[in-house]
């Protein structure tokens, strides 16, 4: 037992004097206080002492930034406590089919790999990095987090799990700029800056303010800070689950607030652990063998001590409860929790034990283990049992014969005959691939799936080269954003050249197609005042469309060679002279608006009579403007060199150039892109002439061109991607995992596919000789002879008569070795039994007397179950 030493603060061979050092006037409760208030002192300062502080995020074991988020998993900003930040499904093995989802399959399988391996870490949500010289680059804000695997879907989701707390003093306690501010960490307790809602950014900018004595740049951005640190202090939000390292944080300040209530009055429970008897003692036992603190705990418990052991953890108090015995383990907590169900259990045990019946069999069992190995010293050795065996089964004699083997044997018939087989088979590679890592080729990309990608890339490089021009050689040197914009600009002409029935090469186009003629035009830039002048005139040709549309349940008669904008002027007149009031009269009593329409009302017929209302009058004028609008349209087509027949009805007239300038808009809006094209090329200091169709024609072959050289690129980035998922290759994996990344570079398919047949074979043979070692050891634990037989005789044919009999042989092997058990043998046996029935004696005679100790200690009216149990093991 370790030997007795004073308390923490005490001096060997002192007593601890009053606090007032007044002998003779002690007050017991202040001297209960001290001694409480040093023990506890002594363990705060203990755990901040064994705390591991890091200002810097290469001091954590990991971090994984939330701005590399895949863009498919959504982050709940408002999220709360217990409430789901984000989750990420389960993936797939097998990667997509189309190519465009390889990224984003690829960046979530990388994300669920980090949040499954994270599941059971110390994980936080650390928020507001901090960038200041000297020696700080780190969050400001933590909010424990757990990272939750659902049994049923295998979805995975990142709980936010605690209250947020603010680790400014740790990050920048002596830093000079840096003055504690009771308002920021206020505001944390609060609930404030929680996770990620929006109180997050409002608390860093006040902490800024508030505890920095420079000013401080503050960032919203999610991306952390690359710089290296400098000597104005950076701040941005920066969110990130981090790793921890272990520290002892939380036990510092649990003891820092009790020692905080001592001043108060002790608690009655730690101040009856502390001093049951107003004589503390304090033991260190050092780590010697496992069973040093249980024999001292017992031992203790025995004399009547009330015990405090105070261990490392939750884990070493669980650890020295079960290395108890029963007896003893019963008058003793390791849970404050359980601690009143096991005083009531103490205290409904009021029958005393037996001591002197214990002490009785004690001795007898004690006398016994000394007459048997006082005995153990005179036995013979019988006849070799091997012997008997060859005379009794010499048919089954190849069976060894070793004492203490067990009745049964240790594999059955089946599995000896399979043991058999795979010895037989073994080869030094098929031993060698138990030590390589298992590597299912299912996990692995198909064959079918790379040999898409490899002929992907091959088309793409072989289309690439085939149309490979000096030009396409030009635009493939230029910057990707610059193809990419260059080529929706040829998006959108090629959209409409198509929709007009011009796509593909110039020289089919029909030269008399006006669309065609107005797109030279304009890439030629020829006559662009007629042209505008064309498309002013849609607005006219639109009207004329709508106005036919109102006319067409009537039938208007207008002579041929009639003056059109004459009748026009005086409907116009005549309809206001009417809506005026006026009427139409005979003789000389006419209005000169009648007299001047007399042409109209003479020739103009609308559905067979003369228009003599003003609604008759808004018809007639109406039409007559609608075939002015077409004589000219007529005129301003036929400028631009494009003619249409003009002896066609009205409607059908308006109805070609309504077509016509459809077509005409369509141009325009290819012009828009072409145009942008030039300012394109212009800026970036390429010469390319675009004044002529088979100039545009060229231009976008070339163009197309430089842009499958990228889609080789991206092919290539595909496959080196799929490559990267597969992984480096270490030490011990299969050399067959790194012929499939050899065939991955080399773009060949079908080496892959051997690759993964061979690497399916590996992981066979791998199997049969795990099996082959776990029935061979399960023979050798039993049987070290037999076993070694079977690895000497391997191949042996006559295996093939044995297998079938094996039990038998079993049964007469172990049938001699009972029939000649050697005299020793049999008293090593009686003695060990004898020996572990007088353990089990001497076990229930200690707890015994534990339990009579307990009981006589026991108050009459314990009022708290530290009254009642007498040793306590609780974690620091």
């Amino acid at each position: 037992m370790p030997e007795e030493g004073p308390g923490h603060g005490r001096f060997p061979g002192t007593t601890p004097r009053a606090p007032r050092d007044l002998p003779g006037a002690v007050d017991e409760s202040a001297r209960e206080s001290e001694h409480a208030a040093r023990l506890l002192r002594f363990l705060r300062d203990l755990a901040r002492g064994r705390r591991r502080p890091s200002r810097d995020l290469s001091g954590h074991d990991r971090v994984h930034w939330l701005s590399e988020l895949p863009g498919d998993v959504y982050v709940e900003t408002d999220a709360g406590p217990g409430d789901v930040l984000f989750s990420v499904p389960v993936i797939p093995l097998t990667p997509p089919v189309v190519l465009d989802e390889f990224d984003g399959w690829l960046a979530l399988r990388n994300w669920y790999r980090i949040l499954r391996d994270l599941a059971g870490e110390d994980v936080v949500l650390a928020t507001g990095l901090l960038a200041w010289r000297p020696a700080v680059h780190d969050h400001l804000l933590n909010t424990p987090v757990r990272i939750v695997v659902d049994d049923r879907t295998d979805r995975i989701d990142v709980v936010l799990a605690g209250r947020t707390s603010l680790r400014d003093r740790d990050l920048l306690s002596g830093h000079p700029g840096y003055r504690p501010a009771p308002g920021p960490p206020d505001a944390v307790r609060a609930g404030r800056g929680f996770g990620l809602n929006p109180s997050v950014g409002d608390v860093l900018r006040e902490w800024c303010l508030a505890a920095l004595s420079t000013p401080a740049d503050y960032s919203d951005d999610w991306a952390p800070d690359a710089a290296a640190p400098s000597p104005v202090p950076r701040l941005r939000l920066a969110p990130a689950l981090v790793v921890r390292p272990p520290g002892r944080r939380a036990a510092a300040d649990y003891h820092a607030a009790l020692l905080d209530r001592v001043p108060g009055g002790v608690p009655d429970g730690f101040a009856r652990l502390v001093s049951p008897s107003r004589k503390p003692h304090v033991m260190h036992v050092p780590e010697r063998e496992a069973d040093t603190v249980p024999d001292l705990l017992a031992g203790l418990l025995t004399r009547g001590h009330r015990v405090l052991v105070a261990t490392s953890g939750a884990t070493a108090s669980g650890a020295l409860h079960a290395a108890l015995p029963p007896g003893l383990a019963d008058l003793t907590v390791a849970d404050p929790a359980v601690a009143g169900r096991a005083a009531d259990a103490i205290l409904a045990r009021t029958a005393p034990p037996d001591l002197d019946a214990l002490a009785g069999r004690e001795e007898t069992a004690a006398r016994q283990v000394t007459e048997i190995r006082e005995r153990l010293g005179g036995a013979d050795e019988p006849a070799d049992p091997r012997e008997r065996l060859r005379a009794e089964a010499p048919d089954l004699a190849w069976m060894p014969v070793r004492a203490g083997m067990p009745a049964d044997p240790p594999v059955s018939r089946s599995e000896a005959a399979e043991l058999v087989v795979l010895l037989a088979e073994e080869t030094a590679a098929r031993k060698a691939r138990t030590e390589q890592r298992d590597v299912d080729p299912g996990a692995l990309p198909s064959a079918a799936y790379v040999r898409t990608l490899v002929e992907a890339e091959a088309t793409a490089a072989e289309r690439a080269e085939r149309s490979k021009t000096d030009l396409s050689r030009r635009l493939r040197e230029t910057d990707v954003t610059f193809l990419a914009r260059l080529d929706g600009n040829a998006s959108v002409v090629a959209a409409a050249l198509r929709d007009l029935g011009l796509d593909g090469d110039p020289g089919g186009w029909n030269p008399a197609d006006l669309a065609a003629q107005a797109f030279g035009d304009a890439l030629a830039d020829r006559r662009p005042l007629i042209w505008a002048r064309v498309h002013e005139m849609t607005a006219r040709a639109e009207w004329a469309e709508g106005a036919l549309a109102e006319l067409s349940s009537h039938e208007i008669d207008i002579p041929d060679d009639a003056d059109l904008r004459g009748l026009a002027a005086s409907a116009l007149d005549l309809r206001a002279h009417l809506a005026g009031g006026g009427t139409l009269k005979r003789g000389p009593l006419r209005s000169s608006a009648q007299r001047q329409a007399e042409p109209l009302l003479t020739t103009v017929r609308v559905d067979g009579a003369a228009p003599a209302t003003p609604e008759l009058l808004d018809l007639v004028h109406t039409h007559l403007m609608v075939r002015i609008t077409c004589r000219e349209l007529q005129y301003v087509w036929e400028a631009a060199g494009i003619s249409f027949p003009a002896d066609l009805p009205p409607a059908e007239r308006v109805a070609r150039f309504v077509r016509a300038h459809a077509r005409l808009a369509r141009i325009r809006d290819a012009m828009t892109a072409v145009q942008e094209t030039r300012d394109l090329l212009g800026r970036s200091g390429l010469t390319i002439p675009l004044g002529h169709p088979h100039q545009w024609h060229g231009y976008v072959t070339a163009l197309r061109n430089a842009l499958e050289g990228l889609g080789v690129s991206r092919a290539a980035a595909d496959l080196d991607a799929l490559r990267d998922s597969i992984g480096p290759v270490d030490d011990d994996d299969p050399p067959e995992l790194q012929a499939a990344l050899d065939a991955i570079d080399a773009r060949d398919a079908a080496a892959y596919g051997r690759a993964l047949g061979a690497l399916a074979e590996a992981r066979h043979e791998r199997s049969r000789q795990i099996r082959c070692t776990e029935l061979l050891d399960r023979v050798r634990s039993v049987h070290p002879d037999l076993a070694n037989l079977m690895i000497a005789t391997d191949g042996d044919e006559a295996w093939q008569e044995r297998t079938p009999r094996w039990d038998e042989a079993w049964a007469a092997a172990h049938h001699a070795t009972r029939q000649t058990v050697p005299a020793k043998e049999r008293l090593r046996a009686a003695l060990t039994e004898a020996e572990e029935r007088l353990r089990v004696i001497r076990a229930d005679l200690t707890a015994a007397r534990a339990w009579k100790a307990a009981l006589d200690t026991v108050p009459a009216s314990p009022a708290a179950p530290s009254d009642v149990i007498p040793a306590w093991i609780l974690p620091l």
